[in-house]
């Protein structure tokens, strides 16, 4: 029994040690993996910090310079069209309205009569001013005669210096008295014409009364003539932009009410309806913060513009200017006026004028010169003072 014992002692210490053992050879494993696991780890922080710091050098930026070339600026301008002149014509007397001699729509010349009132009173007063007239005529006739035969007796000691002097008093009364009865007949004559209404320049009617009989009192407005022949087109310019343009420069007009007018090829440019600058405010709007200019635009007969339209235009200067020519991607993306110097190893962001040409390219005015160098297709997260490497 106690040989027994023993042996099954023996075998329980023997299994301790073997299953101590077994522990300590696990522990030892799972060390030495952690211990490669960290270094793995390392080797690839490593590497990553060496790709990242040799990056720039790989994937530098694209550097461009503008190119100098003269251009003719071509400025796009939005603006509204209105007729050369336009009236709002009325009666200079009241009276009532005994024809009207047009309607809306009608196109009329100069001159042209447009209605007219009753002037049957005034045609009264312009007869009875020239019978006036006739009245006085004689009078003065007589007085006329009456002092040329007392000045013969004057002469011939007949008569006294009163009588003579009174014989030419009523003569010269005579003569006032007709002028005076002349410019009665005068106004009376002008009051009849005031009672016809005429077209005081070619246009088209725009609005006309409906019929005859209302009393219309002085200066009441009854049609509204537009002169369409030429239109007005008022638009604006920024600053710079408004330094290109001149009185003369041509104006084209691309495009009405989002509608294309039909254009032809000429000269290498694509022409439309043109006109002329006529004015270049040198002061700004208050409103808009921009440059007001004018163009008068004649107007087609064949497919006429349409007065009060919103259209789209180009302003076309008289001279060439220098500029940059750049790339389109040289402007930053996000930004609709900044590119992107190199300069030191630095980005620098930098404001430009513009104006885009065929293809895109950036015709650069001022903020650029040919020895700066640009970054073309900049990313949008460039901020001024970052590290950039040119390739």
């Amino acid at each position: 029994m106690s040989t027994t014992g023993s042996g099954m002692g023996r075998q329980r210490g023997f299994a301790a040690v073997a299953a101590l053992a077994m522990g300590v050879g696990l522990f030892a494993l799972i060390g030495l993996r952690v211990k490669e696991t960290m270094t793995d780890r390392k080797t690839q922080a490593a590497a990553l910090a060496e790709r990242v710091q040799a990056a720039p050098g790989r994937a530098g930026a694209a550097i461009v310079h503008g190119v100098a070339r003269s251009w003719r600026p071509t400025i796009p301008v939005t603006g509204t069209l209105a007729p050369a002149q336009d009236a709002e014509i009325g009666f200079k007397t009241g009276g009532r309205l005994s024809s009207v001699r047009v309607k809306v729509g009608d196109r009329v010349r100069t001159g042209q009569p447009l209605a007219s009132l009753d002037v049957s009173e005034a045609s009264a007063q312009a007869a009875a001013s020239g019978a006036g007239v006739r009245a006085a005529q004689v009078s003065y006739e007589m007085a006329k005669d009456a002092e040329k035969r007392t000045v013969a007796l004057f002469e011939q000691h007949a008569v006294s210096d009163a009588d003579s002097l009174g014989a030419r008093n009523r003569s010269a009364l005579a003569l006032a008295q007709l002028e005076q009865a002349r410019a009665q007949a005068q106004l009376a004559s002008v009051g009849v014409g005031n009672g016809s209404l005429s077209a005081p320049f070619p246009g088209l009617v725009t609005r006309a009364p409906n019929g005859v009989g209302k009393i219309v009192g002085p200066g009441e407005a009854l049609f509204h003539l537009e002169d369409t022949s030429i239109l007005k087109l008022t638009a604006t310019l920024s600053e710079s932009d408004a330094r290109l343009v001149e009185v003369g420069a041509t104006v084209r007009v691309d495009a009405v009410a989002a509608e294309a007018v039909p254009t032809a090829q000429a000269g290498g440019q694509v022409g439309g309806v043109r006109g002329k600058v006529t004015a270049v405010l040198g002061s700004l709007d208050p409103q808009t913060r921009r440059v007001p200019v004018l163009a008068e635009i004649p107007n087609d007969p064949t497919a006429p513009l349409l007065a009060g339209a919103f259209v789209r235009a180009t302003v076309i200067s008289t001279r060439e200017v220098p500029v940059l020519e750049l790339p389109p991607g040289a402007l930053r993306p996000g930004s609709q006026d900044e590119v992107v110097f190199l300069v030191g190893g630095k980005a620098h962001l930098v404001r430009v004028v513009f104006t885009p040409g065929d293809g895109g390219v950036l015709l650069v005015r001022s903020g650029v010169t040919a020895a700066d160098a640009v970054v073309l297709n900049a990313s949008p997260e460039v901020r001024e003072g970052d590290d950039l490497t040119a390739r």
